[in-house]
């Protein structure tokens, strides 16, 4: 009697523990759509199938599967990133009702909302460039600078053209500098100060700081308001700092690295520095140290460590020498310090990844079917003259493979309504974009 009395309790505590919260964020509600994603930490391979209605009627909005791609979620569930959902409302949406509607699974938990619900990002990034050119001639680069003779440089009216896109991306996600080297412009930090306070935050920029500049030129950058400054360097040694660095003098690079480190700390700058360092057979067993050192003594909110895009005009060469194997980067995970997440990234090169739930490759592309792009999520080139270059994710994506879908490339000067631009754009039929690109 006493051991059926003691399991019957636990049976009942058993039934009555409350079901573990969903994982997700609804994050957008708009007048005739809402996204976002979710997932059951419980059971990380099952499609949730979600619900938007209003709690004060109970009216139904509509009712879809949480099985789209969703490119903010690397790492999260099985590794597909296949938990997004865009559902179309089957009336539009009052203001009012906006402000009240509710997403929940379908017969059961809700959905919470992203901080960012109040605001509208359309635009995963803006990757922009006021330059077309760069100081140093790095032989693990990119781009291809064989036939670049001259620096083009954007102009101030395009600059004002383009900030228009800032309300459209999130803090951190509009890079002034892409490819190039942003203080070969000479009003790099007129530019600066022409972006709105309240905008600042979504702003960063790569830099290799190899170029001299004066005190009052770091005391600028330390003053600007942005969120942070990537800076490039691959080794303290002089030796190995010019050869990846082609072009650069180490004393030049260090007496700047001076300048702005003691700017920064008279100013108390609430800018964040990182530093992008691409790992080598030349300097991957001296990243360890240098990884401490930059968060100990350079003021490092994050250090990046880069496996090389092997674009191909890369020389053999190099990459004979210099990229390292699956055993040096092994090492180097191994030897790296312990720091606080998020401090410290390790990029390694990309390599087939394992099926996840069901057998489904990572890398396998869905049937053409499902080839279109995901509505609300793009992707913005933005080079110095204006031009601007417009990508979708397509559905097909899986996991770390995101493959990009061409939607159109247009001059940002000729774009009068900006928010009229984005909200037509989801309304384009997705199936005559799947093919390519197209002008609107």
């Amino acid at each position: 009697m006493k051991g059926s009395f003691f399991q019957k309790g636990r049976m009942e505590a058993a039934q009555e523990a409350p079901e573990k919260p969903l994982l997700g964020f609804v994050d957008h509600i708009g007048c005739e759509h809402v996204h976002g994603w979710v997932m059951d930490p419980d059971a990380p391979g099952r499609r949730i199938n979600v619900e938007v209605f209003l709690p004060e009627t109970g009216e139904s909005f509509g009712i879809g599967t949480a099985d789209q791609f969703h490119h903010g979620i690397s790492g999260i569930g099985d590794g597909s990133r296949r938990y997004g959902f865009w559902l179309q409302v089957k009336r539009a949406l009052t203001q009012n009702e906006q402000k009240n509607v509710q997403v929940r699974e379908v017969g059961g938990r809700g959905v919470p909302f992203s901080p960012h619900i109040g605001s509208w990002h359309p635009l995963l990034h803006v990757a922009m460039d006021i330059v077309d050119n760069c100081n140093l001639r790095c032989p693990f680069c990119l781009y291809d600078y064989r036939n670049v003779r001259k620096t083009n440089l954007m102009s101030r009216e395009t600059l004002e053209a383009a900030l228009r896109l800032l309300p459209y991306t999130r803090d951190g996600e509009f890079w002034f500098s892409c490819l190039h080297e942003p203080s070969l412009h000479p009003d790099l930090l007129a530019f600066l100060d022409a972006i709105p306070e309240s905008m600042r935050k979504k702003v960063f920029f790569t830099s290799n700081i190899a170029r001299r500049q004066s005190e009052a030129y770091f005391q600028g950058l330390a003053q600007s308001g942005i969120d942070h400054i990537n800076i490039s360097l691959e080794s303290r040694r002089p030796e190995i700092y010019e050869r990846m660095r082609k072009g650069a003098r180490f004393p030049i690079f260090m007496e700047n690295w001076d300048k702005l480190i003691t700017a920064f700390h008279e100013a108390n700058s609430a800018v964040a520095l990182r530093y992008v360092i691409m790992a080598y057979k030349s300097n991957f067993q001296e990243l360890p140290a240098l990884t401490q050192y930059l968060v100990d003594e350079r003021r490092a909110a994050q250090v990046e460590i880069r496996h090389t895009y092997d674009v191909p005009f890369i020389a053999p060469a190099f990459r004979e020498q210099e990229f390292l194997t699956e055993e040096d980067w092994d090492w180097l995970h191994a030897n790296l310090p312990t720091l606080e997440p998020g401090k410290l990234l390790l990029d390694r090169p990309p390599v087939d990844a394992p099926s996840v739930e069901g057998g489904e490759s990572q890398n396998e592309v869905l049937p053409s079917s499902d080839v279109g792009f995901l509505p609300g999520q793009y992707l913005a080139r933005l080079t110095w003259d204006g031009t601007l270059e417009l990508k979708g994710i397509s559905r097909a994506s899986v996991g770390s493979s995101m493959i990009e879908v061409p939607i159109l490339t247009k001059n940002i000067k000729e774009i009068d309504d900006i928010e009229g631009f984005f909200r037509s754009l989801h309304e384009v039929d997705v199936s005559r974009l799947s093919s390519g690109s197209l002008a609107i």
